[in-house]
């Protein structure tokens, strides 16, 4: 049996992550990975249900092993995110293909990375020439691209397509033998609300349950996301702003040390840091060039002090740490432990003391940290991450 990976969020579970999931099955006969975010997302902001809840509704729903995007890639920029996840999955030398949703065909994307690649150094300077120009660094990276015709750069613009790009990248750069596969995005696209047929963008989904209206979404997400979205305190953003806002008039930051900070950003921080909330902020703060994604993901970055050295320094460390997971998936940590003896699996959390590796150990610290930053407005439950055991699902019995 065949291996698979998907790279995820779930943020909430819903309908459409579940249809991938049973897609895949269909395909081919596999086993399934999941590795998911952590409690604070890409995006920067933290996520609606904490990570062990949306671990096991993925294991629920067909995921066999959820193991954790570290918080340090979870909350980080597309090629950040995508390298850490990539890096893992490598490391576990049993991964056969990586699954991930787009919104063209693989063909498409595998030629416009390739001519990217090729163009890598003429990209570079004209993405500097542009940003001095003030443009955003997407922006700059777009008219950067003119070795790609009109429809390429469209394509480019898709957000599926930009997640899908940089994992193929990372599969590059990583010299990965996992084999790319794309799932054509299914009846919705990615950031509407639209609803179709049970489907629904999660942005849509995490916007109806902001409003309270919570049983419109009842038939856009699996009946164990329902119950635990009703029976959960919803995690905010704004729950930070007044830590955040500590933090800049203390003068108490080093903002060279984050990847999204750009001279003149601590200024804008300044000028709007009475905003009445942090969306008012992020939106007083965002310009052209500094996109409100970026300015959330800095705030978040800040706030949880996830510096640019412990990230690059992170890439040479290999571990997985287990979320969630069914019997096949048990067998597939077996699997990992006989295909890399060095790989360290965090099953007990607290079994991190007992490893050498100082980088390991500082990227482990860091993800108690947030989980308990995280917690302070969700669970309030102090260091989880020591006594949580991964959830195992209980196999129907005839």
């Amino acid at each position: 049996m065949k291996t698979s990976a998907i790279i995820a969020e779930y943020n909430p579970f819903h309908n459409g992550h579940k249809y991938q999931i049973d897609k895949i099955k269909k395909q081919i006969d596999t086993n399934i990975v999941v590795i998911m975010s952590s409690n604070f997302t890409q995006r920067g902001t933290p996520a609606i249900l904490n990570k062990y809840k949306r671990a096991e509704i993925a294991v629920e729903n067909g995921a066999n092993l959820v193991i954790e995007l570290p918080i340090i890639y979870s909350s980080s920029n597309a090629e950040i995110f995508s390298k850490g996840a990539i890096n893992i999955l490598n490391s576990l030398n049993i991964i056969d293909y990586l699954y991930f949703g787009s919104e063209d065909t693989l063909e498409n994307l595998v030629n416009i990375s390739k001519k990217i690649k090729e163009n890598e150094n003429y990209s570079n300077d004209l993405i500097k020439k542009y940003l001095k120009e003030g443009y955003s660094y997407l922006i700059s990276r777009e008219l950067s691209y003119d070795f790609l015709n009109k429809n390429e750069i469209e394509i480019l613009k898709k957000p599926n397509n930009i997640l899908a790009l940089e994992y193929i990248k990372s599969l590059d750069y990583f010299n990965s033998n996992i084999l790319p596969k794309n799932i054509i995005r299914h009846k919705v696209d990615h950031n509407t609300d639209e609803i179709l047929e049970g489907f629904s963008s999660a942005s849509n989904i995490r916007n109806l349950i902001f409003e309270n209206n919570i049983n419109k979404i009842k038939s856009l997400v699996p009946t164990e996301t329902f119950k635990e979205i009703k029976l959960n305190n919803i995690n905010d953003f704004n729950n930070y702003f007044e830590i955040f806002k500590y933090l800049v008039l203390s003068n108490s930051i080093n903002y060279n040390d984050y990847f999204d900070y750009e001279e003149g950003l601590n200024n804008r921080f300044l000028k709007f840091i009475y905003a009445d909330n942090i969306f008012d902020f992020i939106n007083l703060v965002s310009t052209k060039r500094y996109t409100k994604s970026r300015i959330s993901r800095l705030i978040n970055n800040i706030i949880l002090d996830i510096n640019k050295d412990l990230i690059k320094e992170s890439f040479y460390t290999s571990y997985i740490r287990i979320l969630a997971m069914d019997k096949n998936g048990a067998n597939i940590v077996k699997k990992i432990k006989n295909a890399n003896e060095d790989i360290f699996i965090i099953n007990k959390f607290s079994s991190v003391n007992t490893s050498k590796d100082l980088i390991l150990k500082n990227i482990a610290q860091k993800e108690l940290e947030a989980s308990n930053i995280y917690n302070m407005y969700s669970n309030k439950i102090i260091n989880e991450d020591y006594f949580k055991s991964p959830y195992y699902k209980k196999e129907l019995r005839g």
